[in-house]
């Protein structure tokens, strides 16, 4: 295919220069083959190109960033609608908002907001996209004192499964503007985000780098810090066998380590006082690389793995009210039986989010203190169960402690674990939302939420 009515960007199909690249996502695992990429420069190019698959009945996959770990933005035999070119971004300063394009990382967009002084909670990886971030709900370090990346959004512009291009927000649309903060990719095609932003000047962070050996005692360190932390204060922390990154001592090079990653986004001289039980404790690391920083340079201190597109990855992410001793000798012990592929990272949330700043969304797990991702990153054979196993086992056995898993990290596609990441009455309710959106369930590729009508089983 060469021409398209009404569509202004690029085409892709099988066999064309490019097209092998362009159907890559960040994930091998996802090796999948659509029949045609359609590489969008605006919302009218999204919505031709929906008109042709509705057309020809072909299914949908809708990509911004291409780092979800189920790999929905591809699908095989159908049409992805390919938003990474759609990268423009426009910051009044005076009224702190940006409006941005979905095909934006979270590193453009950092750098661009950055520029003034001003950013918005987004992930700890600069590599992610926007888009289904934001839409998923959405946590990060700044998360604690302003809240979800979705809780910042003012409104959503978006085209929808039968072509009409319309804008969602608090009196637009409401039920629709709910459910598109935290119901991920069910409703509709998002090409403009509106987002509230906030002054951030820097922060005091870095790694504190801890030996196998006194993982557990760093563990539990940081978690009861963390406990009695300003909102300013936020933390990752990650047990992994460590690449050889400038902050790890060489000696550790490849071998299993325990880091702690605090911020501090408060009062810069207040840093040492605050952060002092992490770096002066009873758990003493054996590297402290936390100072002062701009704030982009703390958003790349963990970088993506090399060619993200050849490696298998299998990430799934839990939400847990707290982090009791128990939990945390059975991340440990998942930890230390599995190979070195295997990893852990342990994100604080808590502060603003609880406190719901921008009211009811679809994200509800609100009283969740900590997620917890769990990771395997292997090459080779995609189905190797070597790795698989251990990041299964591991996620299966918090189901007695979970308020849920984190849908912005399900690779699970089962529709009963899709139910897990809402309570009952949010479920129904998107559900109803969903029906009234896109009744023919033409936006399957996600964390799917059938309507009324259709079965759960029913892909």
């Amino acid at each position: 295919m060469e021409t398209l009515p009404g569509f202004g960007g690029r085409l892709l199909t099988p066999g064309a220069p490019g097209y092998d690249r362009a159907r890559r996502v960040r994930n091998a695992r996802a090796d999948r083959r659509p029949v045609l990429i359609a590489r969008c420069t605006d919302a009218d190019d999204v919505i031709a190109v929906l008109a042709h698959a509705r057309g020809h009945g072909l299914p949908v996959a809708v990509r911004g960033g291409g780092a979800n770990v189920a790999g929905w933005g591809t699908c095989d035999d159908g049409v992805v609608i390919d938003l990474g070119g759609m990268k423009r971004i426009d910051i009044d300063p005076v009224a702190r908002t940006a409006v941005a394009e979905p095909g934006l990382t979270w590193g453009e967009f950092d750098a661009a907001t950055q520029e003034h002084g001003l950013a918005v909670p987004g992930p700890r990886n600069a590599d992610v996209g926007i888009a289904g971030h934001t839409l998923g709900g959405g946590v990060g370090d700044l998360s604690r004192q302003h809240g979800l990346t979705s809780d910042n959004v003012t409104f959503f512009d978006l085209v929808t499964a039968d072509g009409r291009h319309l804008r969602a927000d608090a009196d637009t649309h409401p039920d629709l503007f709910w459910a598109l903060r935290g119901g991920g990719g069910n409703f509709g095609v998002v090409t403009r985000f509106g987002f509230r932003l906030h002054p951030v000047d820097g922060v005091v962070a870095g790694p504190l780098v801890h030996p196998a050996g006194q993982a557990p005692a760093a563990l539990r360190t940081a978690r009861d810090w963390l406990a009695g932390a300003p909102d300013e204060a936020s933390l990752i922390a990650l047990l992994w066998t460590a690449p050889p990154l400038p902050f790890v001592p060489e000696h550790l090079h490849f071998e299993r380590c325990a880091v702690l990653v605090p911020s501090w986004f408060g009062p810069p001289e207040q840093a040492d006082e605050v952060l002092a039980p992490l770096r002066h404790g009873t758990a003493r690391p054996v590297a402290d690389r936390v100072t002062r920083l701009p704030y982009t340079t703390y958003q790349r201190l963990l970088p993506s793995p090399p060619d993200v597109t050849r490696q298998h990855v299998y990430n799934r992410g839990e939400l847990l009210t707290d982090l009791t001793d128990t939990t945390l000798d059975l991340l440990l012990g998942h930890w230390k039986t599995a190979g070195p592929n295997f990893s852990v990272v342990l994100g604080a949330l808590g502060g603003a989010i609880r406190r719901a700043p921008a009211g009811p969304t679809a994200f509800t797990h609100r009283d969740a203190g900590w997620f917890v991702e769990l990771c395997a990153q292997w090459y080779g054979n995609a189905d190797s169960s070597e790795h698989l196993t251990p990041a299964r086992s591991a996620w299966q056995a918090l189901q007695e402690v979970t308020e849920g898993p984190y849908v912005n990290l399900l690779p699970d596609p089962e529709p009963h674990w899709v139910r897990a990441a809402y309570p009952d009455v949010t479920y129904a309710r998107l559900a109803r939302v969903k029906d009234t959106w896109d009744p023919d369930n033409l936006f399957r590729f996600n964390a799917n939420i059938p309507p009324l009508a259709a079965k759960e089983n029913d892909r």
